[in-house]
């Protein structure tokens, strides 16, 4: 699911066609105004062409929604590259592997202007299409009442997608910023001995990083199924042993990159050009730091998407990041 929605978020996107007339009725009648009477709702609910008439206008708004979101998002990437120049880049996969980084990054300034057109189209179309069949509204229907009890709908409806979209700005960003810290490394021209350093920290850092979602993943998995009876003592000895085992791993992990920082700040006694070392070490570890935020958005997303989760349900996942 994770991966599927994150190539493509209309799989976050409500299908109200496919509802039952009355799952639709009663998700509409949770959400009426106050000053709504719901018998006399019901009441037109059980005319065929008003229930029609509403379950258009609902599909018609959900997508005029979905568009409009669609349009900010890109709207929010082209600004971005605007004025912080973060566009597409990319390194070679052999420099990707052996930095522990992706190789490709950011979005072509063509493509987001092809898709700034197309939403933009898309959501005048929808709005046409909306006015249009307003239009045939029953003479009825309170027209007012109806349009607040819909866009509350798609609103609550659409809120995992509209996290999702939140959640790509912020991965834009952070997928921009992880290559900014490792060219700024290399430009600062390293000794050979500082890049095998960097590398040995970054591979560590990465691997510590899965390892750590794993685990979230895992627990959290534990905490849903602990109630069913095929849940017991045994499994459950088992699960605690796992668990202590791959935190054991993190922690190997963390004293590699340990080691490898601790051997740099000691070269800095006979290094030729002490005062170089230091931002040679800063830009190693604003990479690490870069590298767990950029991580820690990414489990979050997963834990939403598999768990169904929101973002103040965070679960107890950090695991003690010693000596970073």
């Amino acid at each position: 699911m994770d991966i599927e929605t994150s190539s493509d978020p209309t799989l976050l996107l409500p299908d109200y066609s496919t509802i039952s007339d009355s799952n639709f009725t009663q998700m509409l009648l949770t959400l009426m105004p106050n000053i709504m009477n719901q018998n006399e709702f019901m009441e037109l609910l059980n005319h065929k062409e008003i229930l029609i008439f509403i379950r258009e206008l609902t599909k018609l708004v959900n997508r005029f929604n979905y568009s409009q979101l669609q349009h900010e998002q890109w709207s929010y990437y082209y600004n971005l590259g605007m004025t912080e120049g973060i566009w597409n880049g990319r390194v070679s996969k052999k420099m990707a592997d052996a930095n522990s980084m992706c190789y490709t990054y950011g979005r072509s300034k063509n493509l987001i202007k092809q898709r700034l057109d197309k939403y933009k189209l898309q959501y005048k179309k929808a709005q046409e299409a909306i006015n249009e069949h307003m239009k045939k509204a029953p003479i009825s229907i309170d027209m007012q009442n109806l349009t607040t009890m819909i866009n509350n709908l798609i609103n609550k409806d659409q809120n995992q997608l509209r996290l999702e979209l939140e959640r790509r700005k912020t991965m834009l960003r952070l997928d921009a910023e992880e290559h900014r810290p490792v060219e700024k490394f290399y430009v600062l021209k390293p000794r050979q001995t500082e890049i095998n350093s960097a590398k040995i920290i970054w591979k560590a850092i990465n691997e510590r990083e899965n390892i750590i979602h794993e685990i979230a993943i895992f627990k959290k998995w534990l905490a849903v199924h602990a109630q069913e009876s095929t849940y017991s003592l045994h499994t459950e000895h088992i699960a605690e042993q796992t668990i202590t085992k791959a935190e054991e791993i993190v922690q190997h992990y963390t004293k590699i990159a340990t080691i490898e920082k601790n051997k740099l700040q000691s070269t800095k006694s006979h290094h030729k050009n002490a005062d170089l070392l230091e931002p040679i070490i800063h830009a190693i570890f604003q990479r690490v730091n870069n590298m767990q935020q950029r991580r820690e958005n990414e489990l979050q997303a997963i834990l939403t998407n598999i768990f169904k989760l929101t973002p103040v349900q965070h679960i107890n996942y950090q695991i003690k990041r010693q000596h970073d």
